[in-house]
């Protein structure tokens, strides 16, 4: 049908990742001119335990490929079957991404060009819902005794490509085969027309699944190229694999400028939590370390579990954790470090000296033969890295965002949008509180941007407005 054979190809696995997971059977049935020209399969001992829900589906349990050859020894004879071929597979991402990684593994080259019949039938029937091998079998009634093994699954595709040449018609097989091979990265039920218009400019995209669901939420300064690079790593790494299989559908929002696709990727991914945004998706409840004084004027520091949305002055924060543990290991870090005295850390209680003066690890603040003046210099010192940066500016800020956008902020917490022109200016206000990914966004914008509008040099209209 193609200028090459085509090598359908089915295999049996531990598991979904190919990076962790071994293959248990390998089928390939190739093809050409419409017919079958050779045949390889082979049961594969994977080097690991077989899940008993895989064997429950495969029927392939450890005692079957007890004495079956290492992938290692079929390796050769795998790698010259595909010689000058085609590489398809129902789903073909998931199939190429397990042999392309056991072959190099094992020092093969492996760069056949790839087709998948689930494009194949998508091409071949768009109006239809459901492209699994499973519905294809039923819709087509393709007789099959032995599902979920690699030989029958692979000998199903080879009938559905038959059946849809018979059907169809082969050029309209050749077709859609041959547009596959122009964007052979993409994932299997995602259709390439919501690439179209998408250029390199800033802005936030969202994969969907089958229902709708965002999976993933990125951002990029360069939109056609990052959404494409995750189905370019797709056979390289298991979450890039995960997020094209889920992937049905894609929504773009473009913005003016990067910060803006920051602000907006932050702001969506906690509204949505997309399952495979998990970095992004803390929750607001963190421990947080707050700077606090004694009696005797030294800091010291205070522990609690608070709602970020709730900080009454966020610039009293001096570290922000996810649990008790990772505040105990800094305070204990930065004690040695900088020789901080163990009870106004609240590391250790004792009505006498702390146990690291008698180390000769901390100067004496404890016990007073430290100044608070120099014991409070060398305190800051040491949170400079976690506590939330000082607001250097004596009123809100407007940062240019865009020729004709700025954000109002102030004290690390955006108050509003703002858009201005010469003449005129506008503000949309948000009822909004400290984020810690904002804060983040904020503080490299707020540092290095030329970009800001000081509040004093707006003009007694804008003022009136903003405020």
């Amino acid at each position: 049908m193609l200028d090459l054979p085509i090598c359908i190809t089915d295999i049996e696995t531990t598991g979904g990742s190919s990076r962790r997971d071994g293959i248990t059977e390998i089928a390939i049935i190739k093809v050409h001119g419409g017919k079958i020209i050779d045949e390889y399969t082979s049961l594969v001992n994977p080097g690991q335990s077989i899940p008993e829900f895989i064997t429950a589906i495969t029927g392939i349990s450890n005692a079957t490929v007890a004495d079956a050859p290492y992938f290692a020894e079929i390796a050769a004879d795998v790698s010259r079957f595909y010689e000058g071929c085609y590489f398809m597979a129902h789903n073909v991402l998931f199939d190429f991404s397990f042999i392309k990684r056991q072959l190099e593994l094992l020092g093969y080259s492996f760069k056949p060009r790839i087709l998948c019949s689930v494009k194949l039938s998508r091409a071949l029937h768009p109006g239809v819902k459901g492209h699994s091998l499973q519905k294809i079998i039923e819709r087509h009634n393709i007789q099959t005794s032995n599902r979920h093994r690699a030989y029958d699954d692979a000998l199903a595709v080879h009938d559905f490509m038959r059946l849809m040449a018979s059907e169809r018609g082969e050029e309209s097989v050749i077709a859609a085969l041959q547009r596959q091979l122009k964007l052979k990265s993409l994932p299997a039920n995602f259709d390439e027309s919501y690439l179209e218009g998408i250029a390199n400019t800033p802005g936030v995209y969202i994969f969907k699944d089958q229902s709708g669901t965002p999976v993933y939420i990125g951002k990029s300064v360069a939109l056609r190229n990052r959404i494409l690079s995750h189905f370019n790593q797709s056979t390289k790494l298991d979450k890039e694999m995960r997020i094209s299989q889920s992937t049905h559908s894609l929504d773009v929002i473009r913005t003016d400028s990067e910060i803006e696709a920051l602000l907006l990727e932050s702001k969506l991914i906690k509204e949505k939590l997309p399952v495979y945004n998990r970095m992004l998706r803390k929750k607001n409840t963190r421990v947080v370390l707050t700077r606090t004084k004694d009696p005797s004027g030294y800091h010291t520091v205070a522990v609690v579990e608070r709602n970020l949305q709730e900080l009454d002055d966020v610039l009293d924060v001096y570290g922000i954790f996810d649990t008790h543990a990772a505040v105990k290991k800094h305070l204990l870090a930065i004690r040695d470090e900088m020789k901080l005295c163990s009870k106004l850390l609240n590391l250790e209680k004792s009505t006498k000296a702390c146990f690291s003066y008698q180390l000769g690890k901390c100067s004496g603040a404890c016990i007073g033969k430290e100044s608070p003046e120099l014991y409070n210099l060398r305190f800051e010192q040491a949170f400079q890295k976690t506590k939330v940066q000082d607001w250097k500016y004596t009123t809100p800020v407007i940062l240019k965002i865009s020729e004709s956008k700025g954000l109002l902020i102030d004290r690390w917490v955006i108050k509003g949008k703002i858009d201005f022109t010469d003449q005129d200016l506008t503000i949309d206000r948000y009822e909004s509180s400290f984020d810690l990914d904002e804060y983040n966004i904020l503080k490299k914008y707020l540092t290095s941007s030329a970009s800001i509008i000081p509040y004093d040099i707006l003009s007694p209209g804008m003022k009136a407005a903003v405020s």
